[in-house]
């Protein structure tokens, strides 16, 4: 293989797989284990691989070799395993993108290697880019070297080099070798500051700083803050005039001199690209001392602090962007707002001590530009000049050096951009003895880190995490207070010096996590190959010890401090793990629903800075000419630099080791059965999608089929409450990508429709699985022993669903409703009238399956009340006893109302007409095939729209509204549910697909009026219509029934399946709980339930999995939602493993009581009042 040429220079960034996990490539059991690692800086979007002769990277093709991942200092990591003896060329590439694209190799010949034949267990390769190469072996027993300090030597020849003009290739040749010594916990104040991106930084002997300007100013369709900077930016050159611009966006320009959300996002990212050198900043003409700068930024950050303090609690983007945006201001403390601020750096360019040529440095790279105007680019600059000054101990006088180190410490003060240690010890003259304290802690437990070095353990890790999280809490609660509106300049200095400390130390805990996550994948592996259960029991004390430890204030939602409670326990929930004599019940389970929670709130985070931050930057880039990259990048570098990436990448390592432990997979089977079909990825289940997602299959699945195929598809987000039938009859499996009750509507349609159905919450393992094969024919396993998707086999018989088979497919899925007789609607009685009767009234006849059920749920409740009274009184002489179940009471408008209210009101013809055109647009999509088009469903919805209005509409007599109110206490709460003639059958469920409209005023009669016309108006919603036709029942032979019932307050809610959903178990019942209403559970909010398996014939009660939702819906009289941390600990089933059990054997007596009732399998819906289990709905099982 030829050498390759020598790139351009180019700026270092963050690598776009910033923080991966090293290669390990597998080999044999005698194979000799090769670390290569090689320190390297790249460009956002780009990564590095190692590419040579041996098949295991890649024999020379780029696009095959492995990717080296990423460690904190740039450095990048491949593990390969090689036969003994092996002899091979290699080199590394930095490539663009995930496929490898646009690969720029290193200089130099092919670099050469051989395996040593014996004595070697494994081997350490320490490349230079371009440079030269190390290697030391290791035997049986040994371990290899640290890469850090390996590394340091290495950074400190390319400084050498980079002085002496020799001619490195570095991105960055005036990157200095780290201060903090190879154990240092990264506390550098420039280790946190983004990487300089501007144009090349030089030192000058002469004034030659240059006022031309180079760039783009195209304000061409902007508007709002984007066109206030673009422009501002055009007409300011220097630093100081674009913090005049800034300044006027955020305080002149603003409403109250409180910036919106918009001024905010924006003002961050121009800010950001100024930091940073993206955009640039040159002499402006005139002398503006760093003072004016310190003015303009005390008016902004208080306007910043207003706007957090009033808005951040119900806006976190505003937290979010406001905080951010307070670390690129300079300080204003008393030193910088004086007439003449940094003057030290005039007596250090006047002294006689130093050569020449640096005195002339100084002053004209320094002194002059600082006094006249300066910028983010001379704290750069000074660092550059210290680390030069320094790098030779003794060829400089120590008094020099003194006053360049106590000078770049001034500087690093005025931009902000001082150590987190050095930040705190500003604020701790202000601070009472036990806070002060609480600082003292944190210096100690990080003065032991740094002095353990490489060698620190994880607990060494998670004590100064812990520390510093605390700290970090004792800052926000001074903040939380807010600013007051005559606060003193002063007073405000401090404000501003407490938010830098709050904001520092989030960073630093983004540096310990990096390395605890280093560290935990060294102990058990990339893949967790290593892991056991003792690794689990430990991890269980980290992440779940503190998980309910203080109030949730707006700024801690902001910064994700939560999350960094959720994983800093420390040493005492250690000792405690350690003291039980057994480890947790179902620790796997317990810790898997924490990381699951905590990988959501990571990805609701990051969804919050896509969607402040994504659009904007590109947009305002695009009008500034910036490099593409710059911009279209910068959303995902500022993820990937916050604290919310370690976590997320966190969250995912130890639920993989939690799987693991626990036996089990990522995979979760909501309806067993295997299908084949293609493979498409569809982001919603609607209507429609089948059709829209065929364009991905591959030319050759289109070349050698025509018309509609069998799909499976791979689903981004799902409700819950979808209608599978309606979707066409070629879906033939559902891949779904986040967790989902396995009882939600949509997991019982699944089962009625024979659809196979699997969830995946591991994006990893989906796409692992499933990306290759997209566009393809596969085939999907899915059973109570794992999921599995591979390639079909060509022209074999497909089987599918139940496990019929055919050459085309075509009797899976929905085709299974083309297997099932249609459903009958049976037939009904109707009243003239409107009418309302006691629900213990009802039958199937008069007011459909669900209402009858109800009121047999009654007589039952009853019956059990009875008998438990009589067994008390038998047992103890006491009529108090907890009965089996209890039915909410309530009342029935039966079949007929609906219609009854249409003629009263002059509208039966009217709605006749409509339902005949609804027959029409249905039959109109059968003749299109599939989901239909998007005019069809176009016309259907129109058509379902003009019922749904005609009905919502109608009238009911105050006679009647009356009648229902009067069945309940005055001001009771009621929920207005449907029961139609088409629902809870024994080969329809109709699961949710209707609407029940809870939380109504009984006492309210226009309130009640509507419920019950909007229950009537669900009848004829779109999915209602086209899963009557797919069923094959006629539109106009549908009715609906009203049931009325006192709404219950519940603890806990459940759906239970008496017969096994997943297994077909008719011995084994399943349950779903969740705190608070059974929306959370029938809907399917996102997550996982507390499940439960309970043996009808041991009455075993094994708890499968632990609730990990992120919110409970509550009933009126609280807060609508509440967090994980406010209702997960009180809920019984977390309380522990004998109340898991009490609440599986009441769900086993009830499940009894159902199926001896009702002759079968039963689909329960129910909850938990107190003490009370009251049963609110039961159907067929399908």
């Amino acid at each position: 293989m030829p050498r390759q040429q020598r790139g351009r220079r180019q700026q270092p960034a963050r690598p776009a797989r910033g923080l991966a996990a090293p290669v390990c490539a597998q080999g044999g059991g005698d194979d000799v284990l090769v670390r290569f690692s090689v320190q390297r800086e790249v460009k956002f979007g780009e990564a590095v691989r190692l590419v040579g002769s041996h098949p295991s990277l890649g024999n020379w093709k780029v696009r095959k070799a492995p990717s080296m991942g990423w460690r904190e200092g740039h450095i990048w990591v491949a593990e390969v395993a090689l036969p003994p003896g092996t002899a091979l060329e290699f080199k590394c590439v930095r490539v663009k993108g995930e496929d490898g694209g646009d690969g720029r190799w290193e200089d130099g010949d092919n670099r050469s290697l051989v395996v040593p034949a014996g004595g070697a267990s494994s081997l350490s390769v320490l490349l230079e880019w371009g440079g030269e190469m190390h290697v030391q072996a290791a035997g049986a027993g040994e371990e290899l070297p640290g890469l850090e300090g390996a590394h340091q030597q290495q950074r400190e020849r390319e400084w050498e080099r980079s002085r002496s003009g020799s001619g490195s290739d570095s991105d960055d040749s005036w990157a200095p070798p780290s201060s903090g010594g190879s154990g240092s916990s990264f506390d550098d104040s420039m280790a946190l500051l983004p990487q300089w991106q501007g144009k090349e930084l030089r030192f000058m002997q002469s004034n030659e700083h240059s006022r031309d300007r180079r760039g783009v100013w195209d304000t061409a369709g902007l508007e709002g803050p984007a066109l206030h900077l673009v422009a501002g930016d055009r007409d300011a050159a220097n630093w100081l005039g674009k913090l005049e611009v800034v300044k006027k966006l955020l305080v002149d320009n603003a409403p109250e001199l409180r910036p919106s959300l918009d001024a905010l996002a924006h003002a961050y990212i121009y800010m950001q690209w100024l930091a940073t050198g993206a955009v640039e900043c040159v002499e402006g003409g005139g002398h503006h001392r760093p003072n004016r700068h310190a003015e303009l930024a005390r008016s902004m950050f208080r306007s910043l602090e207003w706007v957090i303090g009033e808005q951040g609690h119900v806006s976190p983007a505003v937290a979010l962007a406001g905080r951010r945006l307070q670390s690129r201001l300079p300080s204003f403390t008393e030193q910088f707002t004086q007439s003449v601020p940094l003057t030290r750096i005039r007596d250090i360019a006047h002294r006689n001590d130093i050569p020449r040529d640096l005195k002339a440095e100084i002053k004209h790279t320094l002194q002059n530009k600082l006094h006249r105007n300066a910028g983010p680019e001379d704290l750069h600059t000074t660092e550059a000049m210290l680390a030069r000054v320094t790098a030779n101990p003794g060829e400089f006088s120590e008094s020099f050096v003194h006053e360049f180190r106590v000078f770049t410490a001034e500087l690093r003060d005025f931009f902000n951009a001082g150590s987190l240690t050095d930040m705190l010890n500003d604020v701790r003259p202000g601070l009472d003895e036990a806070s002060a304290k609480l600082l003292d802690h944190f210096g100690w437990v990080k003065g032991e880190l740094d002095a353990a070095g490489e060698g620190a353990d994880q607990n060494k890790l998670i004590d100064v995490l812990h520390a510093a999280t605390s700290v970090r809490a004792l800052l926000m609660s001074g903040l939380s207070s807010g600013l007051r509106n005559d606060a003193p300049d002063r007073a405000m200095a401090m404000r501003q010096k407490w938010r830098q400390c709050e904001v520092r130390a989030e960073d630093y805990a983004f540096v310990l996590l990096s390395r605890f996550i280093n560290s935990l994948e060294y102990q058990v592996g990339v893949c967790c190959t290593g892991v056991s259960c003792q690794h689990v029991c430990g991890w269980d004390g980290w992440v779940g010890g503190r998980h309910a430890t203080g109030k949730a204030t707006p700024e801690r939602a902001g910064g994700l401090a939560e999350g960094g409670r959720l994983l800093a326990a420390g040493q005492r929930a250690e000792a405690t793990l350690q003291q039980r004599p057994a480890p947790l019940p179902s620790p796997p389970h317990r810790l898997k629903a924490t990381l699951q929670r905590l990988r959501r709130l990571t990805e609701a985070y990051s969804q919050l800075m896509l969607d402040a931050y994504s659009g904007r930057a590109a947009a305002m880039g695009r009008a500034l000419g910036l490099e593409v990259e710059r911009y279209m990048v910068f959303t995902e570098a500022e993820i990937r630099a916050s604290l919310v990436f370690q976590l997320s990448k966190l969250s995912s390592l130890l639920i993989k080791a939690t799987n693991i432990c626990a036996g089990g997979s990522p995979w979760d089977v909501v309806m067993a059965g295997s299908a084949e079909g293609l493979l498409l990825r569809v982001p919603a289940l609607e209507p429609g999608c089948l059709d829209a997602a065929h364009g991905q299959a591959s030319r050759a699945q289109r070349c050698t089929t025509a018309g509609a195929q069998d799909a499976i598809l791979l689903v981004q987000g799902a409700t819950g409450d979808e209608e599978v039938a309606a979707l066409g009859p070629n879906l033939r499996g559902i891949i779904l990508q986040h967790d989902l009750p396995h009882l939600s509507h949509l997991g019982v349609r699944t089962r009625q429709e024979g659809v196979p159905f699997v969830t995946c919450e591991d994006n990893e393992a989906v796409a692992w699985a499933a990306d290759s094969l997209m566009g393809q024919r596969v085939r999907l396993e899915a059973s109570a022993d794992g999921v599995s998707i591979s390639a079909a086999a060509a022209g074999g018989a497909a089987a599918n669903g139940n496990g019929s088979s055919s050459k085309n497919g075509s009797s899976n899925g929905s085709g299974a409703a083309a297997r099932r007789p249609a459903a009958s609607a049976g037939a009904v009685e109707r009243v003239r009238s409107v009418t309302v009767v006691p629900l213990e009234e009802a039958t199937v006849a008069t007011a459909g399956a669900k209402a009858a059920s109800c009121g047999e749920l009654l007589r039952l409740a009853a019956a059990c009340s009875t008998a438990a009274a009589s067994a008390a009184t038998a047992a103890n002489g006491s009529s108090t006893s907890t009965a089996i179940m209890s039915a909410p009471d309530g009342v029935v408008l039966p079949f007929g109302c609906m219609e009854a209210a249409a003629a009263a009101d002059g509208k039966q013809e009217r709605l006749a007409g409509l339902i005949g055109q609804l027959e029409g647009a249905v039959a109109g999509l059968a003749q299109a095939g599939g989901g239909g088009s998007a005019s069809g469903l176009a016309a259907l919805d129109a058509v379902c729209g003009d019922i749904q209005g005609l009905l919502a509409g109608l009238t009911i007599s105050q006679q009647a509204l009356q009648r229902v109110a009067g069945a309940f206490k005055p001001g009771a709460t009621v929920i207005v549910r449907s029961s139609a003639n088409v629902e809870d059958l024994a080969g329809m469920s109709g699961a949710g697909l209707y609407d029940s409209i809870p939380n109504v005023d009984s006492g309210n009669p226009g309130a009640l009026q509507a419920a019950v016309a909007g229950v009537w108006a669900s009848l004829f919603s779109r999915r209602a219509v086209l899963s009557r036709h797919a069923a094959g029942v006629p539109q106009e032979a549908s009715c609906m029934a009203v049931v009325v019932q006192r709404q219950l307050a519940p603890d806990l809610c459940f759906v239970l399946h008496t017969r096994h959903p997943v297994t077909g178990d008719a011995d084994v019942l399943s349950a779903e709980l969740a705190p608070g209403l059974g929306e959370t559970l029938a809907s399917g909010t996102r997550g996982t339930p507390w499940r439960m398996e309970a043996d009808k014939r041991t009455s075993a009660v094994t708890t499968t999995a632990f609730a990990n939702f992120s919110k409970a819906l509550l009933p009126p009289g609280g807060p609508a939602v509440v967090t994980a941390a406010r209702w997960l600990l009180p809920c019984p089933p977390a309380v522990s493993e004998e109340v898991r059990k009490g609440v599986g054997m009441r769900l086993l007596a009830v499940a009894a009581a159902l199926e001896h009732e009702f002759g079968g399998a039963q689909d329960v819906e129910g909850c938990f009042v107190g003490n009370d289990l009251y049963v609110v709905q039961t159907r067929p099982q399908p």
